[in-house]
């Protein structure tokens, strides 16, 4: 969060900077200003992508999103489902791309069931986020889908019927 302030607050200031420039007109032309102004905002709007795509969670902001009141147990929930716990700064850390993939991941696999064809296209329109959406379909794509583990034992009628299908 403390990023995306900083991001406003440079929006801001550049926006101050080039009302004060136009005043003074006379030093410099507005051309040349309103490119290098259009240029930085769109270079602050990239920053605040990459802000938004990398950010982190602190186990307790990961323990508030799984409605959880206990750290610990949010601690084993994250090494249960295979999500890495960073230390950076005295503090542990998660990307919070992880954790909404682990808390959609359910969701996902009954759209798999249901619409076997069509269950990329149905979370594509669900979820908000493209890098989101992107990983969840790299992680499940990989899945294999089990088939029945029954096996169905042959007699011999089974077993000349069979042999005189397949002739």
């Amino acid at each position: 969060m403390r990023n995306q302030d900083k991001i406003k607050k440079s929006k801001s200031a550049l926006n101050k900077a080039l009302k004060v420039l136009k005043a003074k007109e006379g030093s410099l032309s507005s051309e040349p200003l309103e490119r290098v102004f259009r240029e930085s905002v769109v270079n602050t709007e990239k920053k605040e992508d990459k802000v938004k795509s990398l950010s982190i969670l602190t186990i307790p902001e990961v323990a508030a999103k799984l409605n959880i009141a206990n750290q610990s147990t949010a601690k084993k929930w994250l090494e249960r489902n295979g999500i890495l716990i960073h230390r950076f700064s005295k503090q542990n850390i998660v990307y919070a791309i992880e954790v909404i993939c682990e808390i959609d991941k359910p969701f996902v696999r009954s759209l798999r069931l249901k619409y076997p064809t069509k269950w990329k296209k149905i979370y594509r329109n669900l979820v908000k986020d493209q890098d989101a959406y992107d990983l969840m379909v790299l992680q499940l794509d990989g899945e294999f889908d089990f088939g029945p583990t029954t096996k169905v034992k042959r007699n011999s009628r089974d077993e000349k019927l069979y042999n005189d299908l397949m002739k």
